[in-house]
């Protein structure tokens, strides 16, 4: 693709629909960042004095300058989404600046480079931690969606510049890593580092220059890629959305290459995370991690929104080798379901992760500190809804998704989609004008129509296309329900292809709008009752209230305490508490969450990224696991030197209890110590079985509200920390 003239997308959103609306939304949610206060960390970075001060949240932490990427990425989208002219200035601004700013030797990032060149030049004697390398916060990760964001200036923006400053950024890390060696490379690569395999590919496909494709192909995670080239499921404990960017970068690697062991890698990995891992909205993962295939647990820290996007982008490369309807399904459960139902449509404000816990509510972003990686990709989210609706391949055009729009072909067809979906059940598709080449048009087979189905899962509307023709669409939409995978009797609701959720109310329900995702991870949620009646017989108990809303209710005599409830569509959910998950019996609630639900103050899960960072975690000669068996993360302390530090919130003046977790088959002593003051020891025998072990010991009062805990080894232990909390 060539950047020398203003570029524009193929598929145009009809004004005033609903896609077009949240569109705008995004747009305007973009257009009042300011670029200056993204680039302030890359100005200190670089020793230079910067123009307006650095935003708070993670744009003021070590990850700092990621959603300067993000911006040069949602920016050039919307540029080539919608032709808007502010956009592209500030586009051409911020690369400007970021021209500016570049050193000589082509670095440029927010962070400052000493952790690469810790690393590039140790000879292999370097920190490394799956979210630490060389003591800073996934150093590759930030610095990747600068390079991607700069990709996207050139090939969406047509930015000129924006090639010319990748290109050296590309090669400064080529010089840099050239004399590691392939272990110590891939020791690296340990550490999350985004996409950077992708933007190597993408890199050599704009420039054909074989240095790119040489790195790209370093980049390659052999721990993660060769079980799946193997075909084998070995996700299970491992953070979800360190993994999607890099089967994206091998996707890309496949198309260039035609390596065969890379689409085998990819589709396994597209279908396992597809059909074994997804929850009902089309997201994935439980506390941004892969837990055991076929589990739904319905938490608070479920699907993260960073991994729908990416998960999207994947489907598009996967539906390119194979055309299959399926793709194209999931694609549209999880646009309408969790990308759609991620934005608030008043404030245009992101969500980090989307609740499957039933009685929870949707957190979203601050405009000033919450610049989190979901705030990031939120960003890019409605700049690319005009993404795969309509796809071209070999003169046959595939109608995707049920989405107002006009498709123009390059040699001249214009196509028109027009419709009122979900909130009708019909479209039309309008051939409105004629190009140069014959045409064959196919429309896809929608999984929720009962119907017999082609093989590919598209109906031929006309072989050979004739402008003025018109094809009328049936969408015929029922009531159905989709089991969990687990066996445990939970439900979801769907009407067509749309989720549907309760309507619980916001009474009592604290700030929605928050500087920091995890605040509410100790919050109360509010019981959704058990349904009493056969979930099979759907229509029996569920009645339609508004078709022009899709708003239902749940009869009173279905559930177990006799209350109706309204049911919505989960996309128009938003500062209220939901349920999108239902129990057809009462099964009894785990005691220990029970136990601890009401009293909790504080809440770490031991190894996962960022419950430690936002609890500022330090540690010495420890290694982080997961335990398959109970489902659990851990940051194990392995030597008499090891201790992990973290600052918990307590209540002050008070006596609050610490409650050290670790599996039961561990042994070894501990030491304990508040705010640099002992307060006791713990022994762990190593006999309690495959479990979680609760260890309690008194913090004494203090006029603070935080305190530092710092956990020791003793003598020879071995002992796998997986959760601390403060309790009152």
């Amino acid at each position: 693709m060539h950047a020398e003239k203003q570029l524009q997308s193929k598929i145009k959103l009809t004004e005033n629909t609903m896609f077009w609306t949240s569109q705008q939304i995004g747009l305007e949610y973009v257009l009042a960042l300011n670029p200056d206060r993204l680039l302030s960390p890359c100005y200190t970075a670089l020793g230079k004095t910067p123009k307006a001060k650095n935003y708070g949240g993670w744009e003021s932490q070590q990850i700092q300058g990621h959603s300067l990427g993000h911006y040069l990425s949602a920016l050039a989208g919307f540029v080539y989404s919608t032709g808007n002219t502010e956009a592209k200035e500030k586009l051409d601004y911020t690369v400007k600046c970021i021209k500016e700013l570049q050193r000589e030797d082509g670095y440029f990032a927010g962070i400052p480079s000493t952790c690469f060149e810790k690393t590039f030049y140790s000879k292999g004697q370097f920190e490394v931690e799956r979210f630490s390398l060389s003591s800073w916060w996934v150093p590759w990760y930030s610095v990747h969606k600068i390079y991607a964001g700069l990709i996207d200036a050139y090939t969406y923006g047509g930015n000129e510049d924006a090639l010319k400053i990748v290109r050296k950024m590309a090669d400064w890390a080529i010089e840099g890593s050239k004399n590691m060696s392939e272990d110590d490379f891939q020791k690296m690569l340990t550490c999350e580092h985004g996409g950077m395999c992708k933007v190597y590919a993408d890199l050599y496909e704009i420039t054909k220059d074989k240095k790119y494709l040489v790195m790209a192909e370093r980049f390659i995670h052999k721990e993660i890629i060769e079980p799946l080239i193997q075909k084998q499921d070995k996700l299970q404990g491992y953070h979800a959305n360190t993994q999607i960017p890099k089967i994206i970068g091998l996707a890309k690697l496949y198309e260039i290459t035609k390596k065969e062991e890379y689409r085998t890698a990819v589709e396994f990995f597209f279908n396992t995370v597809v059909n074994f891992r997804s929850y009902v909205i089309g997201g994935n993962s439980r506390g941004e991690h892969f837990g055991p295939e076929l589990s739904e647990p319905l938490e608070r820290d479920t699907c993260e929104t960073c991994n729908t996007y990416n998960m999207l982008e994947l489907a598009e490369h996967v539906f390119a080798w194979n055309r299959t309807s399926d793709i194209a399904d999931f694609y549209e459960r999880a646009l309408y379901n969790h990308i759609l139902a991620s934005q608030d449509p008043e404030t245009g404000a992101k969500t980090y992760f989307v609740a499957m816990l039933p009685g929870f509510f949707k957190i979203y972003c601050s405009k000033e500190n919450a610049f989190w990686c979901c705030t990031g990709t939120g960003m890019e989210n409605p700049e690319r809804y005009n993404r795969f609706i309509v796809e071209e391949y070999n003169n046959i055009i595939y109608i995707n998704l049920f989405i107002p729009s006009t498709y123009t072909t390059d040699d001249g067809w214009k196509i028109q989609i027009n419709t009122n979906f979900p909130f009708e059940q019909k479209a039309e598709i309008k051939i409105l004008k004629a190009g140069k080449n014959q045409k064959c048009l196919k429309l896809r087979q929608a999984s929720w129509i009962q119907s017999k189905k082609e093989q590919d899962g598209y109906t031929i509307l006309k072989e050979k296309l004739v402008e003025g023709e018109s094809f009328l669409i049936n969408l015929p939409m029922e009531l159905h329900i989709r089991q969990t995978k687990d066996k445990t009797g939970n439900f979801s609701i769907l009407y067509g292809p749309i989720v549907l959720a309760a309507d619980l109310g916001n009474k009592d329900m604290p700030e929605d709008i928050v500087d920091n995702q995890l605040v509410y991870m100790n919050a109360a949620n509010k019981n959704m009752p058990a349904i009493k009646a056969n979930p099979l017989e759907i229509k029996d108990w569920i009645k339609m209230e508004e078709e022009d809303e899709l708003t239902f209710s749940i009869k009173k005599e279905a559930t177990a305490t006799e209350r109706s409830y309204i049911l919505k569509p989960f996309f128009n959910i938003h500062h209220t508490r939901y349920s999108v998950y239902f129990n057809s019996k009462n099964d009894i609630e785990n005691a220990r969450k029970k136990k601890y639900e009401s009293v909790t103050v504080d809440l770490i899960e031991n190894g996962k990224q960022q419950s430690e960072i936002e609890h500022k975690y330090t540690a010495q000669d420890t290694e982080i696991g997961y335990i398959a068996e109970i489902d659990s993360n851990y940051r194990e302390l392995t030597t008499e030197k090891s201790f992990v530090s973290y600052t918990l919130k307590i209540e002050k003046d008070v006596k609050n209890k610490l409650i050290i977790t670790n599996y039961g088959e561990d042994s070894g002593k501990i030491r304990i110590i508040a705010d640099g003051k002992e307060i006791g020891e713990i022994k762990v025998t190593g006999d309690k079985g495959k479990t979680f072990v609760d260890n309690e010991i008194i913090i004494p009062k203090s006029s603070k509200d935080k305190v530092e805990i710092k956990i020791m080894s003793l003598e020879n232990s071995s002992i796998k920390l997986l959760e601390l909390r403060t309790v009152k």
